[in-house]
């Protein structure tokens, strides 16, 4: 497998690189946040694990009303919650945007299409909910979560291995179990979604919607485009944290 192109072994040596930061508080009064998103203008979306999103404006200051507010639908507790958010590439059209998150009662990992108001930017339609993907996980760790469409317009989504420790399921070396993976799915469908033709395991045994396996946790990732790379954060077991570069053009198999 060629998932891995390179591992920062924190443990083994230090590297020292002088730099005067200074930080400067922009905004506070958030609970449990896990995520900011941007739908292309100056607002920016912080997402809550508790299950509400909410609009940061320029100057600091933070709407009173909730974009949207899912904590009825999910469970939060320790790693799970509301994970991920993901603008369409033509939200300003479209209205729509795309969660994470684990389902209330059963923990079910679900992508979920929603749609912006009608007559109101800064509010979201929680009627217009279209669930996309369902599945299980066995534990409550390892969530994954983090979403971000491609450059050609693809929604790239990663999923933990379903939790506990040393993957005990073997899930993410399952290329028929959805965690642990890195997915890729084409969401500008009349259905739930369509499969990419140039997805890995089109016509062959393997799920889809699957572009990588044999990841732990990915927390985050993202797009470096002057690269045409994905960055990938995976989060490490003892010693060890990873971070995987792999190129958008071609899968990480």
């Amino acid at each position: 497998m060629k998932k891995l192109i390179f591992t920062l072994l924190m443990c083994s040596s230090t590297l020292f690189y002088s730099q005067n930061i200074v930080l400067t508080e922009f905004a506070t009064g958030f609970t449990a946040p896990v995520e900011i998103s941007n739908s292309g203008d100056s607002r920016l979306f912080v997402v809550q694990q508790n299950g509400l999103i909410k609009i940061l404006l320029p100057n600091g200051t933070t709407n009173a009303t909730n974009f949207i507010n899912l904590s009825s639908k999910i469970t939060f507790s320790g790693e799970r919650g509301l994970l991920g958010l993901a603008f369409h590439p033509q939200y300003v059209t479209n209205g729509y945007f795309f969660v994470y998150y684990n389902q209330v009662t059963t923990g079910n990992i679900i992508v979920a299409r929603y749609t912006v108001n009608a007559t109101n930017p800064d509010v979201a339609d929680i009627s217009t909910e279209k669930i996309l993907l369902n599945f299980p996980k066995p534990f409550d760790n390892h969530n994954g979560g983090s979403m971000h469409f491609s450059p050609d317009g693809n929604l790239w989504i990663s999923t933990g291995d379903g939790g506990s420790g040393n993957d005990p399921n073997n899930n993410s070396q399952n290329k028929n179990s959805l965690l642990g993976k890195m997915l890729r799915i084409n969401v500008n469908s009349t259905g739930a979604y369509e499969i990419p033709a140039d997805n890995p395991f089109v016509g062959v045994a393997g799920a889809d919607e699957i572009w990588s396996y044999g990841l732990r946790n990915a927390w985050k990732f993202s797009f470096d485009l002057a690269t045409s790379n994905v960055m990938i954060a995976d989060v490490g077991q003892g010693q060890f944290e990873e971070i995987n570069k792999m190129p958008i053009s071609s899968a990480g198999l």
